[in-house]
């Protein structure tokens, strides 16, 4: 069966034949040869500011002080619609799809479920987890690492905060895939339904409990006097479901890939684990992951380019972190570079900065702490190949590693 040709978008009449790019975020080309990163950094030999015909034509910045910069105006490039192209996301997720001021009556619902009290308890139990599945894993010699850890792990400390069933994890993993995996307007609204239709039977069981779980604030968010309709509660809670299920499986797959074909970093991880922090932010600036949109509220130049209302601009964090205008050998993970939380734009700026970055953060601390004492020196699996994706959350689908 042939495929089928990509639809290709005119360019507009204001958009300069020497910015248009033929870019696809959901599958670069060369990602095959060069994986995901070696594929989007190809960008960097072209404009700051390139227009694509792919997905309804867009605008993408591809630069860190440009990523950055949209990410802190959110007057002008707003949030409110975030998913190129904008059908991908028939509901709009509160409170990320909501700029200032309405964006804080939804923050203040969610962000509790965050304090550092709340991440220092969560670190400990991510802990006694990853010791207990590390345990189990390394007599086997090997391991396929999402289905054995990356998407276990994380997952498992996300259903605890919001209370979710842990038995049916594997369950939630398949429809949050299906959710951020689906470029098919049809497909991503069948699978959004799926989510939904479940949250809305939980909120509605938990309405009026103590609970403290994030899913039971957000259903008492009904008796608030800010409360407007049951679209906002069901809106943050597939937010929060969609949210936890994806992210840190990721990073953690690129973070082992990356020191599997490199013991000398492993080891020197092993014999100094005070660098684990340091170590930890530039994982996170090397491999940024969400390649997030924002829609523009009026006619604004910037960079000698004319961007024009209503129209959507990609804000990739791949690409912020392998600047080079940015950082030296930007491609080279360096526990010497002295990266800190305020290096990158890795969980973003402004007030859409992600909630769960002091999560994220304590969880991938805790892998190399414990993955890296807890197992002999790993490497990739010369006899299995690896399945990596790229789009609006890159990551690897498999990824086999082996230990003596």
């Amino acid at each position: 069966m042939m495929e089928k040709p990509p639809i290709m978008t005119p360019r507009p009449a204001h958009v300069p034949d020497d910015l248009v790019v033929d870019y696809d975020y959901i599958n670069p080309a060369g990602m095959a040869e060069l994986g995901v990163y070696g594929a989007v950094k190809r960008l960097h030999a072209g404009p700051d500011i390139i227009w694509t015909p792919r997905h309804g034509g867009h605008w993408m910045v591809t630069r860190a002080e440009d990523v950055k910069f949209v990410q802190e105006n959110y007057e002008i490039f707003s949030h409110e619609e975030f998913m190129i192209p904008r059908t991908l996301m028939p509901f709009k997720p509160l409170p990320l799809a909501v700029d200032p001021p309405n964006h804080a009556r939804y923050r203040a619902v969610i962000n509790p479920g965050f304090f550092p009290k709340n991440v220092a308890k969560m670190r400990e139990e991510a802990r006694l987890l990853t010791i207990e599945l590390l345990d189990s894993m390394r007599p086997r010699g090997g391991c396929e690492f999402l289905s054995a850890f990356a998407r276990v792990m994380p997952v498992s400390m996300f259903l605890r905060i919001v209370d979710l069933p842990i038995a049916r994890r594997e369950e939630f993993v398949e429809w949050g895939i299906a959710i951020m995996s689906a470029y098919d307007p049809k497909e991503r609204m069948a699978a959004m339904l799926r989510v939904r239709e479940y949250l809305k039977g939980v909120l509605d069981e938990r309405e009026g409990g103590d609970g403290e779980d994030l899913l039971t604030r957000v259903a008492n968010w009904r008796r608030s006097p800010k409360f407007q309709s049951d679209e906002e509660t069901l809106s943050m809670a597939s937010l929060l479901f969609v949210g936890g299920l994806d992210t840190v499986a990721s990073s953690l797959s690129y973070i082992a890939h990356y020191l599997a074909e490199r013991p000398a970093l492993q080891d020197r991880l092993r014999r100094e684990p005070e660098i684990i922090p340091a170590a930890s932010e530039e994982f996170l600036r090397r491999f940024g992951l969400s390649n997030t949109g924002r829609i523009l509220t009026r006619d604004f130049e910037y960079k000698g380019v004319l961007f024009k209302k209503d129209e959507m601009i990609m804000v990739p964090n791949n690409l912020s972190g392998i600047d080079e205008r940015r950082y030296a050998c930007p491609m080279d993970v360096d526990f010497d570079r002295g990266t800190t939380p305020a290096d990158h734009n890795t969980f973003g700026n402004g007030p859409h900065k992600c909630v769960g970055a002091p999560l994220a953060r304590a969880e991938i601390q805790v892998f190399l702490e414990e993955f890296l004492t807890r197992l002999p020196e790993f490497r990739l699996d010369p006899g299995r190949e690896n399945v990596e994706h790229c789009g609006s959350v890159p990551g690897f689908d498999k990824l086999y590693l082996r230990w003596d």
